[in-house]
């Protein structure tokens, strides 16, 4: 009994062993190939090459530098404290196609206007709520034909 709870801790132990070392076998790796992908200008404090021969030569020292001091920053801003791309805009909240939309709706009535008195009908209001048919009131007088 005393030689199997002996084996049973000793393999506790082992487990713990073998499972920390790939835990830091896995981080080690991760942060030589975040280091060798990163962008040359986007690599903080240290020259990017030297981030990737520090991660291999001291793996843990290395990589726990490399994520706290080297690795670029995901934030709002990029290098000097320039602002990053705008993220997409709603339509309704883009004031560049607001005004967009703004200007075809003018073109369009101008177009509009420019064609009724092209035609000589003046002002066509009346038509535009009428349908399916219907003569608007041309103001003509009875026995003419519209």
């Amino acid at each position: 009994m005393l030689c199997s709870r002996v084996t049973l801790v000793g393999m506790g132990r082992a487990i713990l062993i073998i499972g920390g070392g790939a835990l830091l076998l896995a981080i080690w790796v991760y942060a030589i190939l975040d280091a060798a992908q990163a962008e040359s200008q986007k690599v903080r404090t240290l020259p990017k090459g030297f981030w990737v021969a520090a991660t291999i030569l001291f793996p843990l020292v290395g990589s726990a530098l490399w994520f706290w001091l080297g690795r670029p920053r995901k934030d709002r801003f990029g290098s000097f404290g320039a602002p990053l791309e705008k993220p997409p805009v709603a339509p309704d909240d883009d004031t560049e196609y607001l005004r967009f939309l703004e200007a075809r709706a003018k073109r369009e009535r101008e177009d509009r206007e420019r064609q009724n008195r092209a035609t000589g009908r003046g002002d066509d209001d009346e038509t535009q709520g009428k349908g399916d048919g219907e003569q608007p009131d041309s103001g003509s007088q009875p026995g003419e034909r519209p």
